[in-house]
């Protein structure tokens, strides 16, 4: 917001803004891909680092978050709607919140004594939420839809009044397009959706499946894979019709793309779950497990930009494994093994062992996916050498019937 501008001036560009915002929410009934698309013109409007908004479950006792903008995990934010979550007391209470530390104890008690700051997002990623502002999305009967969530004020310090105001208004318009949505016809956006319609499972087989998930705290992803022994590329496919993007798999004699991945490294690919993979006519291609949200980060105009992306989408499992093939050293430990295998045990290495097992690794785990191995344990110990390393594989594989 322009500081040479008068505060009436200020306020007038501020409401003008959001209010333009606030017609395309309106405008449209799929309140995921908006929402999703005017991100970051709200975080910069609101003059927030990132936004959550969450929906209220269909049992009303839980928040889904349906928005997450600067979070490194692609899994839903799921919260009990109850003073142990700011998100989850917003919803409880029916009141917004605006506060200058979230760690500050003695700030929270003073809203209610049983608050609490859920750190375990702040842990896992090493962002640091400082600022919050959380605001109840209410019907015209006052009955929470869900809650949205800023965090950390740019400008420093709490979050204005004007913010405030604005936010309030926002949450209205939210809550006019989530009960459109409601009232609309619906259409199924799952991202495993296509897997009904190719007849590989059933509504409720997959409605089994996303339970199984939210009661375990595990990606979806799994539970087809492990659980119901969906074939990997049948989860790709789907995930390919959701994005509306390419589906990209894994090919063991892919080789690291020469150049493009030179500023990158093992770290920074594991946590943003995202890199360049090859550079043709079409532009360059950009591999993702969430593309919309890698869209959204503006990530990849801001290290490529020049470029055309092309992006593309994989299941979890195969960006691991290309993770894995691409950066060796240090990719073995994180690395999914195939279905209903336990992870690789590895002792301490000096680098060029490791490097070596860690290739090994990687190519015995690509054959375990192309030949249909469903069970697979690998150790390593000292050979009979100095130098050597004694290396076994063993596992269970399903023969096909003549």
């Amino acid at each position: 917001m322009n500081v040479n501008l008068s505060d009436a001036e200020q306020r007038l560009q501020f409401f003008r803004q959001l209010q333009t915002l606030a017609n395309k929410i309106h405008a449209t009934h799929d309140v995921d891909e908006i929402m999703l698309d005017l991100s970051p013109e709200l975080c910069a409007l609101f003059s927030g680092d990132r936004l959550t908004i969450y929906a209220i479950s269909d049992d009303k006792g839980s928040l889904i978050s349906k928005l997450k903008t600067g979070l490194a995990s692609f899994k839903q934010l799921k919260l009990p709607i109850s003073a142990q979550s700011l998100a989850g007391y917003a919803a409880l209470s029916r009141r917004l919140l605006n506060l200058s530390d979230v760690y500050d104890e003695t700030e929270l008690k003073r809203i209610d004594p049983e608050l609490c700051f859920q750190q375990g997002v702040d842990r896992r990623t090493g962002y640091r939420t400082q600022q919050m502002l959380v605001a109840p999305i209410l019907d015209d009967a006052g009955e929470v839809l869900g809650v949205l969530q800023l965090i950390n004020n740019q400008a420093g310090g709490r979050f204005s009044p004007l913010v405030e105001e604005g936010v309030q208004l926002l949450c209205d318009s939210i809550a006019v397009a989530f009960t459109q949505r409601a009232n609309a016809p619906q259409r199924d956006r799952s991202r495993f959706a296509a897997m009904i319609s190719e007849s590989v499972l059933s509504r409720s087989q997959l409605e089994a499946a996303q339970r199984s998930a939210a009661a375990r705290n595990v990606d979806i992803e799994d539970v087809l894979l492990d659980e119901m022994g969906v074939k990997i590329s049948l989860v790709g496919r789907a995930l390919a019709d959701f994005f509306g993007v390419p589906y990209f798999t894994f090919q063991v004699d892919r080789r690291r793309p020469p150049g493009l991945l030179d500023s990158f490294n093992y770290e920074f690919v594991v946590q943003n779950q995202w890199m360049p993979i090859e550079e043709g006519r079409n532009g360059l291609y950009v591999l993702a497990v969430d593309p919309d949200q890698l869209k959204a980060s503006d990530a990849v105009a801001r290290i490529f930009p020049q470029a055309t992306p092309v992006y593309c989408v994989t299941t979890r499992r195969e960006f691991g494994w290309m993770v894995s093939q691409f950066f060796g050293d240090g990719a073995v430990e994180q690395t999914v093994p195939p279905a209903g295998s336990p992870p690789a045990s590895m002792p301490a290495l000096p680098d060029v062992e490791q490097t070596l097992v860690s290739n090994t690794v990687s190519h015995v785990l690509q054959a375990a996916v192309r030949d249909g191995i469903r069970e697979l344990h690998i150790e390593t110990s000292p050979g009979p050498e100095e130098g050597t390393l004694r290396f076994q594989a063993t596992g269970i594989i399903k023969i096909p019937p003549k």
